[in-house]
């Protein structure tokens, strides 16, 4: 009987230990499957983003960088196998050569149906989605899950922001969205964020079909704070801006300069990104692989 007590109480030593080391490891930057924690992320060129983990590469918005404004080809380079999410179509968000190079033979491009059915997607392998459908990151991994969430397009094309969350870090991309209600629902849905990309030129257009009425057709930087607190986001970083050519296309005066005076008043920190600049976000630490 005695050495039944003693072997149950070693085995239950084991445990505790394991039990113990388990917990300690995101403190080390590692999650209980023993990858990494955090994701390293990119600005693009206007809207877009690039997140990476040690195992895949997603890409957002992407589009080919502007030599004339001496964006260099070589911020969308990477060394894992890639992917790729769409917010909508339009040419300042969507550029299919460039997303041919970068996705090669078995990258994805995902997107909302409505949207698949409107682009020109000659050339790419496809995956249309539902809005609120999980859609995971590598094929056959979970690095990452990321969910389209409403956006509402100020010229009437369909659209979606984007949820992505791996790694113990969670994030918003917003494409060019305008103001609406169900940011109310994705902060309470998926909130708090550590990064919300916001868009915030506020842009207005005069073009073809498009009549400028004054109603600005993308978040304006004072109604992009305001999303940020609706989303629960700790940092925002602006996207979107920086592109005014009157009089077709003009956005807010001082774009950033505006967002820095509203985002002090809601006292929530703003971190502006050169195109091709990067940063480390780090891991919630009581956070797995994924995780809600």
């Amino acid at each position: 009987m005695l050495q039944l007590v003693m072997t149950s109480r070693r085995n239950l030593l084991k445990i505790a230990t394991a039990a113990a080391s388990l917990i300690a490891l995101p403190k080390l930057g590692l999650s209980a499957t023993g990858l990494q924690s955090g994701l390293q992320i990119r600005k693009l060129s206007w809207a877009g983003i690039l997140v990476e983990t040690e195992n895949t590469a997603l890409f957002i918005d992407v589009i080919a960088p502007d030599e004339k404004a001496g964006e260099r080809a070589d911020i969308l380079a990477t060394t894992h196998d890639a992917d790729a999410l769409l917010t909508h179509g339009h040419g300042d968000h969507f550029d299919n050569e460039t997303l041919q190079k970068v996705l090669g033979k078995h990258g994805r491009l995902v997107c909302l149906r409505a949207t698949a059915d409107r682009a020109d997607t000659r050339g790419l392998r496809v995956q249309p989605i539902d809005m609120w459908q999980p859609i995971f990151f590598p094929a056959g991994g979970d690095d990452l899950v990321a969910f389209p969430v409403p956006a509402v397009d100020g010229w009437g094309a369909a659209q979606a922001s984007w949820v992505i969350d791996g790694r113990g870090v969670r994030l918003f991309h917003g494409g060019d969205t305008q103001w609406h209600a169900d940011l109310v629902d994705v902060g309470r849905a998926y909130g708090p964020f550590d990064v919300a990309f916001l868009p915030i030129n506020g842009a207005r257009q005069r073009d073809g079909r498009f009549v400028d009425q004054g109603i600005p057709a993308v978040l304006t930087p004072s109604q992009a704070v305001a999303a940020a607190q609706l989303l629960r986001a700790k940092l925002i970083v602006p996207i979107h801006f920086g592109g005014s050519d009157p009089p077709n296309y003009v956005e807010v005066p001082d774009p950033l300069g505006e967002l820095r005076r509203e985002a002090s008043k809601a006292k929530i920190p703003i971190r502006v990104l050169r195109t091709g600049e990067s940063f480390r976000i780090d891991g919630r630490p009581d956070s797995g692989n994924t995780g809600a």
